[in-house]
């Protein structure tokens, strides 16, 4: 069993994932890599972002270097144009005033994924035709909110998507990586009744993995620790609880009972062994002077340590260990239910999942 787990690590799971950032996408088509394959990022006429196959059906030039007229892509070359559903919608001397020398060509369509925005983020549902589960829900990280500082950080990695998003879920790296002076801890998993509300969604369809860890500490750990005694910040009980989902997790983190921040992560798959780390730091606002520190201890310390674990993900063999200790319980419980979507890949729900406050998502056409 462990060996099969082992097997995932080169494997993609049936999932939402990060397309691009949604400010990196304005009026002209973008060329994006995702999953291995050669991909075109648009905006139609309602600026709903559209992600389809870059290489046109008609003679294979790239829609990446077209344009978009009347809220359709226009190929460079003979300027077919395509619509937001991936089917041809124009052809030159197609017009209705026109009379048409051929119809246009059954094969004249474009496959696009399914897509979403939210969190400042461009968001491609990968496995199959139509959503199976709903975006994470996190409230606290949608753009404009007020009552939260928000930092993003992207890291560019060698390493697979599961070796990202299973690595909240390992706690022995703590203290040796992020020297995290631990004296105990303790995980747990977590079944459906302790899902985080905002997750009701993703239990509804079988997508939500729960956990916690629950580490003793002695201090504020890393450079930042000496700058956190001095402005009177201790602790010695660091909570960390997981709301993770097939291509990601929410991970909140608590000190001596009080939530210090919520920590979204994500990833852009470009290839096997190409893929980018995301993560989206939401941290409450508490006046002026607190924010500062907290930004600092919870934002830019959370960035650093990121920068730790990419260091040793670059260098690792994807595939490589298999000999677990009991303190690998949280990975192999996640592997277990991530190979769960990894065999969802192909498989249609009976009822597709979108997210019911954001446009409807598209279908692979």
């Amino acid at each position: 069993m462990n060996a099969e787990l082992n097997e995932l690590t080169t494997k993609l799971s049936a999932s939402w994932y990060v397309a691009m950032l949604s400010k990196d996408l304005k009026s002209t088509p973008v060329a994006v890599k995702l999953f291995g394959e050669e991909l075109v990022a648009w905006r139609d006429a309602r600026g709903v972002p559209v992600v389809m196959d870059r290489y046109c059906s008609h003679l294979g030039a790239s829609l990446a270097d077209g344009k978009v007229v009347d809220g359709c892509i226009q190929c460079p070359f003979h300027h077919w144009r395509f619509d937001a559903t991936g089917g041809c919608a124009h052809i030159p001397g197609h017009q209705p005033d026109v009379p048409r020398l051929v119809r246009i060509p059954s094969g004249a369509r474009q496959r696009i994924y399914a897509t979403a925005e939210r969190y400042g983020y461009i968001w491609v549902w990968y496995g199959s035709q139509a959503p199976q589960h709903p975006l994470p829900e996190v409230p606290t990280a949608d753009v404009g909110r007020p009552d939260h500082m928000v930092l993003r950080v992207a890291y560019d990695t060698r390493t697979t998507v599961l070796r990202i998003v299973e690595n909240f879920y390992d706690a022995q790296h703590a203290a040796p990586v992020h020297a995290l002076p631990i004296t105990a801890f303790d995980l747990k998993v977590f079944d459906a009744s302790q899902a985080s509300p905002e997750f009701a969604g993703m239990v509804k369809a079988g997508a939500w993995f729960g956990g916690s860890i629950e580490f003793k500490v002695s201090r504020y750990f890393g450079a930042m620790g000496m700058f956190a005694n001095l402005i009177g910040l201790n602790m010695s009980r660091m909570y960390l609880t997981f709301d993770g989902y097939p291509g990601g997790c929410l991970m909140s983190v608590t000190l001596d009972n009080e939530e210090k921040y919520k920590l979204l992560q994500c990833v852009t798959p470009v290839d096997t062994r190409e893929n980018v780390m995301h993560a989206l730091i939401a941290i409450p606002r508490r006046g002026r002077f607190r924010d500062l520190a907290n930004y600092v201890l919870f934002g830019l310390q959370t960035k650093s340590a990121a920068g730790a674990d990419v260091q040793l993900w670059n260098a690792m063999k994807p595939d490589g260990g298999g000999a677990f200790s009991r303190y690998d319980s949280l990975v192999l419980k996640y592997r277990s239910f991530y190979k769960q979507w990894v065999d969802r890949v192909g498989r249609e729900p009976a009822t597709p999942s979108a997210p019911e406050d954001m446009p409807a998502a598209r279908s692979v056409g």
